[in-house]
């Protein structure tokens, strides 16, 4: 339920009231929003305002008093905060105008993310469920079989696909309900991936679908305040969002608490207006998912505009997340086991132009001031998109482990690469070079993949 003070929208739900000050009172200096727990209330008093004066509400326990412009309905937000302390008040906030998507998660049926076997979707209008659909499916030819430690997560096995229909027709019915919707996922760079690689291999349409990540909205929520949460796994951020009990990797039950996330932190963020126009106000790039590539959903100033900005080793069309093998060329041309897929050398060839430090960058930030150099493999981003990132944090690239490196960020490789060798002959003679694994960068550059499951 959501009421209108002065200067102030209110929504009651069953565990808090949430303040969003107008846009004016923000300009001025009041917190653009405020959550005060329904169990620190003890009581409320009224006066409510005349056709010609202010009245109030006063929230006994917490020390707040609301003030209602002449002709507000005091005594009706009072009452809602009566029926609220009596438990009577709905579990969800009030809608969101113009909130519309189809939130998705994908369950797989082993370490390859094509091997869909379960996909869940659920619409959104105004930020509230309207419908939803679950589609068990046969994962794509060659990649049917079930891992034990897949099956031990989200407790489908093959038995539960004989006979359903095969993935690459659930996931035209997915499309199709979806009608043109962004799609929400919690990690979209997972879930969106898992479609594309599916349907290459099963050889299925792939449309051109817009994606926007509650992931990447938790994180930005947690930085700005909003939220705080120990983690940001999905269980955690919708548990603090007031979704209900859910069960984790349903695929279903997984959209739905990504949706709610999302809904959650728009009225958090005092927005009203579409998906679109949430991320861009928070200062996100929303993603893409075609036939070419995944535009991952990125902050505005590192996203990519188009695929050939991303770069080889962007391009999902030959890489998953099944064993395979690379080629070390310091070991004459021979196959050496790694945990990924097959990856061009483009995904690891170093960029011809360095972008410059940003020096206006926050000092505080990890990265500003800081010499660094990337080695090995950091698929699915190619080391161009990274390097623009670090440079916008006020850090400087190197192409190559030298006495002024500070950092040497470590992506996956087969074997030692001979950059890591120089950083430790370095660090043994006295060089203080900090060694990275490839997800502290991401998680620097808010680029971190979430494990799937």
């Amino acid at each position: 339920m959501s009421f209108h003070a002065h200067a102030t929208r209110i929504d009651v739900t069953n565990k808090e009231l949430i303040f969003q000050a107008s846009l004016l009172s923000a300009c001025l200096g009041k917190a653009k929003q405020e959550q005060v727990a329904l169990s620190d209330v003890t009581d409320v008093t009224v006066c409510a305002p005349t056709a010609a004066g202010f009245g109030y509400v006063e929230l006994g326990g917490v020390g707040k008093r609301i003030a209602f412009a002449p002709n507000q309905d005091a005594a009706a937000f009072a009452r809602a905060v009566e029926a609220a302390l009596r438990g009577e008040a709905p579990a969800e906030a009030a809608s969101v105008s113009g909130l519309n998507f189809t939130a998705v998660d994908v369950e797989t049926a082993n370490d390859d993310w094509g091997s869909v076997c379960q996909i869940g979707a659920v619409r959104f209008r105004d930020g509230q469920e309207t419908e939803s659909r679950t589609w068990l499916c046969t994962p794509p030819p060659g990649l049917e079989k079930f891992a034990d430690i897949n099956i031990s997560i989200h407790g489908i096995k093959p038995a539960d696909v004989e006979g359903a229909q095969p993935f690459a027709e659930a996931a035209a019915e997915l499309f199709e309900f979806m009608d043109g919707d962004v799609l929400v996922a919690h990690n979209a760079q997972f879930d969106s991936t898992a479609l594309r690689q599916g349907l290459l291999k099963a050889g299925g349409s792939i449309p051109e679908i817009t994606l926007a990540c509650s992931l990447a909205l938790a994180r930005d929520a947690s930085s700005a305040g909003v939220i705080d949460v120990v983690n940001h796994k999905l269980p955690t951020v919708a548990a603090f969002c007031g979704a209900d009990d859910f069960q984790h990797h349903e695929a279903t039950a997984d959209a739905r608490a990504a949706g709610v996330i999302v809904a959650d932190l728009a009225r958090r963020f005092g927005h009203v207006g579409s998906v679109d126009e949430l991320f861009r106000s928070r200062e996100f790039s929303l993603g893409k998912l075609d036939k070419e590539a995944i535009l991952p959903v990125l902050r505005a100033h590192t996203a990519p505009t188009s695929a050939a900005d991303l770069g080889a080793g962007t391009d999902f069309r030959d890489k998953t997340r099944k064993s395979g093998t690379k080629t070390d060329a310091k070991a004459g041309g021979k196959e050496k086991k790694s945990g990924r897929g097959p990856a061009p050398w483009q995904s690891v060839a170093t960029p011809d132009t360095i972008p410059d430090p940003n020096l206006d960058a926050d000092p505080e930030g990890a990265l500003f001031g800081q010499n660094v150099t990337l080695t090995g493999d950091f698929e699915p981003f190619d080391k161009g998109l990274l390097w623009k990132g670090i440079a916008e944090r006020g850090g400087k690239i190197g192409k190559n482990v030298t006495k002024k490196t500070t950092i040497l960020v470590l992506g996956e490789w087969a074997t030692k690469t001979s950059k890591e060798k120089r950083a430790e002959e370095l660090i043994e003679k006295g060089q203080d070079i900090a060694l990275w694994p490839a997800s502290k960068l991401l998680e620097e550059l808010q680029l971190n993949e979430q494990p799937p499951f």
